[in-house]
């Protein structure tokens, strides 16, 4: 593509990206002053169309940018280099200080302020919990038949769930001991596995005080998986690309599933740098949705994913420099964890 061609199709998308509109050749012409009659951009427009990069949704309309062009123009931005979204950094850098002592509330408040900064719909994707290596878990008598149990993590992160059982705080306390002894030092996901192996061994009796902490243990292990943080729904559907009530409730639909949110972020868990998807994937493509995203670290391992989904309509220069900013700084914070 030769550098006219280039900075015409690019106009086009910025426009549209601005406008939500088809964009003609005689606004491109006044807006950009590129020197060229409206004439010559509108043949352009037309050869542009004919490579697949924009498309007309009606006869004398305007132009709009396809998946095509989208991916081209991201290309772009992702070679120029991500600049650092100051105003983002402030605000992180402001909420940061609690970050060891709950690091689950810090990243709800990243997703929420992503998609402040963008508004689209921020994610967060943890793996911290199954990660997580185990140093204690208690058990506290709560209600009639109900517990507390309370795992504390290497990271210094408590979790806690309210669980039904007739036990006594004397047994409960052994059965702390017993499984401090037996399971402190192993990672949550393998204590999960183990638990699940050897409680089928048992064939689900608890008759004894061990086979009752290892049945107890199991409920609490079973639930333990992939953390995801989601905000800004609201911010996603007030934009004029979800004006249709059917497009709400397949957004909302396909956002609620946490299951393939979860997998369509874990994709991106292994790959380097910020990562941008321009449809390609069934949670996207049929929305008319992107995602960019990208992994944050914990002393240079991949701990999580965050990002954001918005339209294909989307200003991707700014969600590219939020998205950097908000990994990096995330990676520095886990690493003093």
């Amino acid at each position: 593509m030769d550098s006219r061609t280039r900075k015409i199709l690019f106009a086009v998308i910025e426009s549209y990206i601005g406008i939500a509109a088809p964009v003609g050749s005689r606004y491109i012409s006044k807006r950009y002053g590129f020197g060229l009659s409206s004439a010559t951009i509108r043949n352009t427009m037309s050869d542009l169309e004919e490579l697949g990069f924009l498309s007309q949704p009606y006869a004398s309309s305007g132009r709009i940018p396809t998946g095509n062009a989208y991916r081209f123009f991201v290309d772009s931005l992702l070679e120029d280099g991500m600049s650092q979204h100051s105003n983002l950094l402030s605000i992180l850098s402001d909420r940061a200080t609690d970050t060891r002592a709950s690091l689950d509330d810090f990243l709800a408040v990243i997703s929420r302020l992503m998609s402040e900064s963008s508004h689209y719909m921020g994610v967060v994707l943890s793996r911290t919990t199954e990660s997580s290596t185990l140093r204690k878990i208690e058990f506290y008598s709560y209600k009639e038949n109900m517990i507390v149990a309370i795992l504390l993590t290497e990271h210094g992160v408590v979790r806690h769930m309210i669980l039904e059982s007739r036990l006594t705080q004397k047994d409960m306390n052994e059965i702390s001991r017993y499984l401090n002894k037996e399971y402190a030092g192993l990672t949550l996901r393998d204590i999960k596995l183990a638990l699940i192996e050897e409680v089928a061994k048992q064939r689900q009796r608890c008759d004894t005080l061990k086979e009752k902490a290892k049945c107890l243990c199991k409920s609490v292990f079973s639930s333990i998986n992939a953390d995801i943080f989601i905000s800004g729904m609201s911010e996603l559907i007030n934009l004029p690309d979800f004006d249709d009530i059917h497009k709400i409730k397949e957004l909302s639909k396909a956002i609620d599933n946490k299951g393939v949110m979860i997998t369509l972020l874990d994709k991106i868990l292994q790959s380097e740098g910020v990562q941008v998807i321009v449809g390609s994937d069934p949670l996207l493509d049929d929305k008319a949705l992107s995602l960019v995203a990208s992994t944050f670290y914990e002393n240079g391992k991949p701990f999580g994913v965050l990002g954001l989904i918005g339209p294909q309509r989307m200003d991707y220069a700014n969600a590219i420099s939020i998205v950097s900013t908000s990994a990096n700084f995330l990676s520095k914070q886990l690493g003093f964890i």
